[in-house]
């Protein structure tokens, strides 16, 4: 029987335990500098169902590292303890793991660590705070709300906690892993829990090791304790959110192995990689191997056409910077690197104009050079300054054909940091977005302390609570339901002409769309008003499959004149049925000559 206390496994650290890396121990700053730098890495889901079954008799810690390397992945995270609290190592402190229950015998999580200091990759070690097994865990803390009825009699969450504490400390030793990934601790959610897990003294003792931590340890979504943010599953920010993020999306709609489970396409996933580097941030994209040990041919084949479009515009991704615009982008998004005189900004256009011109408006800096990253092919370029808005427009001649199959890049290099504009602005194919997690929020009474925009609550996974209108799921908001609640955006317009209304909602894939109330929207003295009837469903690069954004068109619009306006968003009757969770609100040409290219 394997020792079960943290006061024994407290006499391991004198041991000479075997080393997977070298003995020195990076500072925190470091490893957050690699791992903003890193931008891409697999999640490996991995694990038993039934433990007298689990013999994956093909496992080949090699062959998963050579697919990530292969996709241009820089990191791997395992489950090493999912929910059902097995263990792929083995564990000191438990004999409920891979070596002691199953016919495989290996310690999965040394090999792996093994395989990925042979190839230059690290390991990360994905560990659930939430335990079905274990005997100290203490029901009413578990995941699921369906998991936290009844009593377990001797359980002690605070003697599981030093347990927990006990198999963290193991895996720093053991395996030096570059982060741990934390997750299940939604049963923690209440202030009155938090304290239970000493995240603090945790995270200082993760950072000993140079180990950073993710926001899943007691919604930390401030960074007020541990290292970087976890966006909720399969979602990410279609703008900057200013804090470093990682994104874990699946492959499919599983995240452990499913047989036949339809894929998602390498242009939805290539979409997915661009959106979180553009916006300051990491993919971190799933994987589950099959009863065999083995990633389905399917994954690979995928992974691979990744990793020959990082081979053409990696530049464009490793150790760039969220782009300089901080709000959503329509046709794609931008990174940018920063230079001794320049700065080169790549443009991640997913949108190609059929027409051979670009137009990128609010950059004040002057061009030094235009090119396709992929071929270093030149790219014909003038700039202009607009007289409404005093700022430059910048015109590139590019082919009408997209160069990439998938996503396309455009170098631009400008002299010295980007001055850019950060008002809310026209975008090359004509269209203005405006987020409600960025509007201005007008409440109908004033609640103290409370920010004028959701994003300055700081909320960015956990629905919050609160009078009014409040940060959603899925960075959208709520509340947003009472006549004579407003929210408004000031915005550049560049040509004038007739604009769509349309107003984006977030709803689930299959859901069935009838709400009661409407909404007006007021903008260059003009108002439009309508309830939000559904003009067509929408899959974003940022969203879990399962939601889509659903445009509802309110009306038309005529902006007269070039230059900055406001648009608000008011409630002209109240929803008292379905509470709609807004996204955004877009200003769209009606008609080609209506588009905001410069002929």
């Amino acid at each position: 029987m394997k020792m079960k206390t943290l006061t024994l496994f407290a006499c391991l650290g004198g041991l000479m335990l075997p080393s997977i890396v070298g003995a020195q121990t990076p500072t925190v700053e470091d490893r957050m500098q690699w791992f903003q730098d890193a931008k891409f890495g697999m999640f490996i889901h991995f694990g038993v169902d039934k433990k007298s079954e689990f013999n994956p008799v093909d496992f080949d810690a090699g062959q998963w590292v050579r697919v990530a390397k292969q996709g241009g992945m820089k990191y791997i995270v395992l489950t090493t303890k999912h929910h059902a609290g097995f263990c792929l190592w083995d564990s000191e402190l438990t004999d409920w793991n891979v070596v002691d229950q199953t016919p495989l015998k290996r310690d999965i999580v040394k090999d792996l660590a093994a395989a990925c200091k042979a190839e230059g990759l690290e390991m990360g070690c994905y560990y659930s705070i939430a335990d079905y097994h274990h005997p100290l865990y203490e029901p009413k803390y578990q995941n699921r709300p369906e998991r936290r009825r009844g009593t377990v009699p001797g359980a002690d969450i605070r003697k599981y906690i030093d347990f927990m504490f006990g198999q963290l400390e193991e895996l720093c030793e053991l395996y030096q892993p570059c982060l741990i990934w934390f997750d299940g601790g939604s049963g923690f959610r209440h202030p009155d829990n938090k304290p239970l897990l000493r995240r603090q003294e945790l995270v200082d003792m993760l950072h000993s090791y140079g180990t950073i931590s993710n926001s899943r340890l007691g919604d930390d979504d401030r960074l007020q304790i541990v290292d970087y943010l976890s966006m909720n599953d399969n979602l990410a920010p279609m703008f900057n959110l200013g804090v470093y993020f990682e994104s874990a999306v699946t492959m499919g709609d599983s995240w452990h192995y499913r047989a036949n489970e339809e894929l998602k396409s390498p242009q939805a996933l290539l979409e997915r990689l661009v959106n979180a580097a553009g916006n300051g941030g990491n993919l971190l994209l799933n994987v589950g191997p099959d009863h065999e040990g083995v990633i389905p041919e399917a994954m690979q084949t995928r992974i691979k056409t990744m990793g020959d479009w990082l081979n053409r515009n990696g530049e464009a991704i490793y150790g760039t910077e969220a782009g300089p615009y901080p709000y959503e982008i329509s046709w794609g998004t931008i990174t940018q690197r920063k230079n001794e005189d320049s700065t080169s900004l790549y443009l991640n256009v997913v949108d190609w104009p059929k027409d051979g011109k670009f137009t990128l408006f609010g950059v004040d800096n002057d061009v030094k050079s235009a090119a396709l990253l992929a071929t270093g092919e030149a790219i014909e370029y003038q700039s202009e300054i607009n007289d409404s808005t005093g700022h430059k427009i910048i015109m590139l001649s590019v082919p009408e054909d997209a160069p990439d199959e998938y996503v396309s890049v455009i170098k631009l290099v400008v002299a010295g940091d980007v001055s850019m504009d950060p008002t809310f602005m026209q975008l090359s194919d004509g269209k203005v977005v405006m987020g409600t997690y960025n509007a201005n929020i007008h409440d109908l009474e004033t609640v103290a302390g409370k920010p004028s925009n959701a994003k300055d609550m700081k909320m960015y996974t956990v629905p919050a609570k609160g009078i009014g209108i409040m940060p959603a799921r899925g960075l959208t908001v709520a509340g947003f339901q009472t006549k004579g609640q407003a929210l408004s955006w000031e915005l550049e317009v560049y040509r004038p002409g007739t604009y769509e209304v349309v107003v984006v909602c977030h709803a689930g894939r299959n859901q069935s769309w009838d709400v009661e109330g409407s909404v007006r929207a007021i903008v260059s003295g003009q108002s439009v008003e309508n309830r939000l009837i559904e003009d067509k469903r929408v899959a974003t690069p940022a969203m879990d499959p399962g939601v889509v954004d659903l445009h509802c068109v309110l009306g038309t619009v005529e902006i007269e004149s070039a230059g900055t306006h406001t648009l608000s968003l008011e409630v002209a009757s109240d929803f008292t049925g379905a509470k709609p969770k807004f996204r955004a609100v877009m200003l769209v040409p009606v008609a080609q000559e209506n588009s905001i290219r410069i002929e």
